[in-house]
């Protein structure tokens, strides 16, 4: 075998080229140094590649670790070639973050590499989970060397010793350390026998880095030509220690041959031992001459000259000869001159040796050369002297050849078991298609496979995986994986119907899909089929460049090994397809036990919710008409009514949102833009008697800490609705701090300085929460509070964030407190849209209010006779309607408010009675139920417009304003 070239020479090359740049040091070479770049990258990959097949061989840790720190290296200076390239077209993004990531790309790999090769060397623990920790290890210190070298300086002006780039000076110290250590391991690992050498030139290179003043300069050109040079010297040595194993392993081989020759010596020593006894035995030359002369071997002897003494009748047969006329004759005189030359040698070795020789002789037959052992002895004359040598060859070319074919069945017996046992770790057909192919390219072998899936209703074939090897003749045939291949009908027609197809020579077939190969310079190919109970999903395509390339053992490989596959994809279809159904069955039972429990939610809500609209109007109609009307208030007491107004709203929304856990379609909310500082100083507010007052009380202390960006975007949606979310997540902190604590409201922008959502969050460092409760705590009625807690706080929290499309983000330990953030979506025009609700009446009404609730009554006609209307007021239906018959024979009610549910005569018969009396009179439904209604299609008839209660005076003056106008 012969040896690779000495690495001196490439050095000696490397030093030259460098010592020329060096000279004329005041060039840049652009070009230069992206060729650079990508041919150290790419040594850097095939350097991974070859210390992992060496760390396989030799099952060596160290190999396999350098393996993975020249992978990671190899990441890491593809990221700089990319960056130093001048991409354009769809790739210009990458050109637009060259200026960022360019000066940070060199550094990086530069210490890393030999902070790996160190760390490789001295890594105490071994095995896959060692390997695995130190292959985190290694990218975590690429990330932080990358990060680092985002902040320092690339260039700086000469400092001491002129140097330039002061951040590079750790690479040369480092790679001298590592030279030392590898130096010291060098007896007990191969491998690091050869970090000294390259650890040095890399030390080197990496010193003349330090005086680079640009990317593309002499020395910057230098020492990417040096850490070429020590990338070649280790791979020159992986080469050499290969060769040397080659060479160990036929030196093994002779050695065997050896030990098989001295056993067959041994054998023609007891043959020739049996045959002097023959010849004492059996005196009589007559029978000697039968024997000889029967003989299915070839028996002859020759004197010492060469010259033939005597051959026997399967001699003559064999070789066409006459007996007689071959007395006297020699091997040159029948056979060519190199066969009878190696027959001439081994008579003289064993005239020399004076004892039986035994070895594998081969002759010229009619049908081509056979195989013999021949076993050759001296004979002896009576005074003991060899006067001639005696010879028996036997055929063994069928013995040869069934021992050839048993040794390839038993090779394809082991591929076979090996690819089986590979594709049955996996549970994906692309990865079990991937496994084939490319196990049939190396070890079969074959120069192009692939494996194609079959569509019944299409007749057509896509490529589903191409080998490792084939991906550049898949690209030539326009066969790259997902390509379309149709069914011609020829031998591919044949294998979608279940046989297997073996085309000896394609050139000569006139169809597409064999001139296609045969237009890519392949010769022969096997088609297989992929087939589970009869029916085919399939193709194997296996190819050769060499016509009649396929023997019969190798096509019923490829038979078997189909079937093996189509069982396994088989399998892993079947896998698949029960992991999903096993999904959605979960998914399914996790929405029905949420549905059931929204829905007993609802069903509760509904039931309360009136009562509590009811109680909620007169507090709020007294409470909207004194900030209006009352200018004598104090801020303190404004303020307050504005609170009290705020949560009279708060809760109104509240009532109304209740319904909604039990619906299965989406809330449709009127969204406004809405600042969330605003709404923090709110909420802080209205929750100030809880964690200041109440606290106090307890003995304990809450400290509230706001963090509020200033300029917060504004955000789409519902302030009452937010508002409220946020109150309960106060809540729930205030609660989980049962001895006091700091509790924590923050606004910040996610994503850029200008912001695309905008994020609120509430945290405390009070007892936290377990797994159990993290994962249950939205559901509705779960609580951790004991009878202290409702369980609908988070659970409303989250319908708000659903409503709204916000993010919900809950992060919880025991012992560790809680952050709960809404993050939103950024408003994208922040104007407010004008409140209709605003407008008012332009004249003075006539109206007539309808309501079993005296209370409301009293509190809504203060309220509109406030805006100058005239309000008369009816306790129930059957008096509202007598009212409004009565108005009709003189001054009319120009507008009807009517509450909903009322004892006897409810208010969608006041609404009918009214339209039968004045059609054109609008009927106001007031109720506690609200907008549901409309959601629900339940509006009853005759009625104009619905309002929720509490009412609001905004809307009751919209409601007029557009009824009467």
């Amino acid at each position: 075998m012969a040896r690779p070239p000495s690495p001196a020479i490439v050095l000696v090359v490397f030093g030259l080229v460098s010592g020329v740049l060096l000279a004329d040091g005041h060039r840049v070479y652009p070009n230069l140094h992206t060729i650079l770049d990508t041919g150290v990258a790419l040594l850097s990959g095939i350097l991974a590649l070859n210390l992992w097949g060496a760390g396989q061989h030799e099952r060596g840790d160290i190999a396999k670790r350098l393996a993975l720190v020249f992978l990671a290296t190899c990441a890491m200076e593809v990221v700089h070639v990319l960056v130093t390239v001048e991409w354009s077209g769809p790739l210009a993004p990458i050109r637009a973050s060259s200026g960022v990531l360019r000066p940070s790309t060199w550094p990086p790999p530069s210490h890393l590499l030999p902070l790996g090769v160190i760390g490789a060397l001295i890594w105490p623990a071994g095995g896959r989970s060692g390997l695995a920790v130190f292959a985190l290890a290694i990218l975590v210190t690429a990330a932080a060397l990358f990060a680092a070298y985002q902040h320092l300086p690339t260039y700086l002006p000469p400092g001491p010793l002129g140097i330039t780039r002061p951040t590079l000076i750790l690479p040369p110290l480092l790679w001298v350390l590592a030279g030392v250590l590898a130096w010291r391991l060098a007896d007990h690992d191969r491998i690091a026998g050869a970090l000294p050498t390259t650890a040095a030139i890399l030390a080197l290179a990496n010193g003349v880095m330090l005086y680079s003043r640009s990317p593309a300069d002499a020395p910057a050109m230098a020492a990417h030509l040096g850490k070429m040079a020590g990338d070649f010297t280790l791979l020159f040595f992986l080469f050499q220690t290969a060769s040397r194993d080659m060479r160990d392993r036929v030196q093994a081989e002779a050695a065997l041959s050896t030990l098989n020759a001295e056993l067959d010596q041994r054998v023609a020593e007891r043959t020739a031992e049996l045959e002097a006894e023959t010849l004492e035995r059996w005196k009589s030359q007559r029978l000697l001459e039968a024997v000889v002369e029967n003989s299915p071997a070839v028996i002859y002897v020759k004197a010492l000259d060469g010259r033939y003494l005597m051959v026997n009748r399967r001699y003559g047969d064999i070789f066409h000869i006459d007996r007689d006329g071959m007395i006297g004759r020699t091997d040159h005189d029948i056979f060519p001159a190199e066969i009878a030359d190696a027959f001439r040698s081994m008579d003289v070795r064993v005239a020399a040796a004076d004892q039986p020789l035994t070895e594998e002789e081969v002759a010229p037959h009619d049908d081509g050369p056979h195989a013999y052992i021949s076993v050759k002895s001296p004979l002896r004359d009576e005074t003991g002297q060899v006067y001639a040598v005696f010879g028996i060859s036997t055929d063994i070319t069928e013995r040869k050849d069934a021992e050839a074919k048993l040794h390839t069945q038993l090779e394809r017996l082991s591929l076979l078991d090996e690819i089986t046992r590979a594709i049955g770790q996996r549970q994906d057909n692309q990865s079990i298609f991937q496994v084939v192919v490319r196990s049939i390219e190396d070890q079969l072998p074959a120069d192009f496979a692939c494996l194609c899936l079959y569509d019944d209703l299409e007749r057509a074939l896509t490529v589903a995986a191409v080998g490792l090897n084939s991906q550049a003749l898949a690209l030539e045939l326009a066969m790259p994986e997902r390509a379309r291949v149709d069914i011609d009908e020829n031998g591919l027609s044949q294998c979608v119907r279940g046989r297997l197809v073996y085309e000896p020579d394609i050139a000569n077939i006139p169809f597409p899909f064999p001139q296609r190969l045969a237009g890519g310079g392949l010769g022969s190919m096997v088609c297989a089929p992929l087939q589970v109970e009869s029916k085919v999903f399939g193709v194997l395509v296996v190819a050769r460049f060499q016509p009649n390339a396929f023997v019969s053992a190798e096509c019923e490989f490829l038979r078997q090994l189909s079937e093996h596959v189509a069982l396994a994809a088989h399998q892993a279809q079947l896998h698949t397809a029960l992991q999903a159904a096993y999904d959605d069955l979960r998914q399914s039972q996790q929405a029905i036990m949420q549905q059931e429990r929204l829905k007993a939610l609802g069903q509760m809500a509904s039931g309360i919710a009136h009562d509590i609209n009811n109680a909620l109007s007169p507090v709020s109609l007294y409470t909207e008409a004194m900030l209006e009307t009352e200018t004598g208030l104090s801020p303190a007491g404004r303020g307050q009514l504005e609170i009290i107004n705020r949560a009279v709203e708060d809760v109104g929304q509240t009532i109304g949102k209740m319904r909604e856990f039990y619906r299965l379609r989406e809330t449709q909310l009127e969204t406004e833009p809405v600042q969330l500082n605003e709404l923090v100083d709110q909420v802080l507010e209205l929750t100030r008697a809880r964690w200041n007052d109440m606290a106090m009380q307890r003995g304990v202390v809450i400290k509230v800490v706001t963090a509020l960006e200033p300029d917060l975007p504004l955000v789409l949606g519902v302030a009452s609705e937010i508002r409220e979310a946020l109150v309960n997540l106060v809540f729930n902190a205030i609660d989980a701090l049962p001895d006091g604590g700091v509790l924590t409201v923050s606004t910040a922008r996610i994503g850029g300085n200008a912001g695309d959502a905008v994020r609120v969050s509430v945290a405390d460092n009070g007892i936290g929460m377990d797994a159990e409760a993290r994962r249950r705590c939205l559901e509705p009625f779960f609580t951790t509070k004991g009878e202290r807690g409702t369980g609908l706080g988070l659970a409303m929290v989250y319908g708000v964030a659903q409503r709204h499309g916000a993010e919900l983000d809950i992060q919880s330990s025991p012992g560790a407190g809680a952050a709960v953030s809404l993050t939103f979506a950024r408003a994208i025009d922040g104007r407010a849209v004008p409140d209709a609700a605003a407008v008012a009446p332009r004249r003075r009404l006539r109206l007539l209010l309808v309501d079993d609730d005296p209370v409301l009554l009293k509190a809504l006609s203060d309220a509109l006779e406030s805006d100058g209307h005239v309000v008369t007021i009816a306790n129930g239906g059957g008096a509202g309607i007598e009212l409004f018959e009565a108005s009709q024979a003189g001054d009319r009610f120009d507008a009807v408010f009517t509450d909903l549910g009322m004892p006897y005569v409810d208010g969608r018969r006041v609404a009918t009675a009214i339209k039968e009396l004045s059609a054109t009179t609008p009927v106001i439904l007031l109720t506690g139920w609200g907008q549901g209604l409309l959601a629900d299609e339940d509006i009853p008839p005759h009625i104009d417009l619905v309002l929720s209660k509490p009412p609001k005076l905004r809307e009751l003056r919209a409601a007029l304003a557009r009824l009467t106008m």
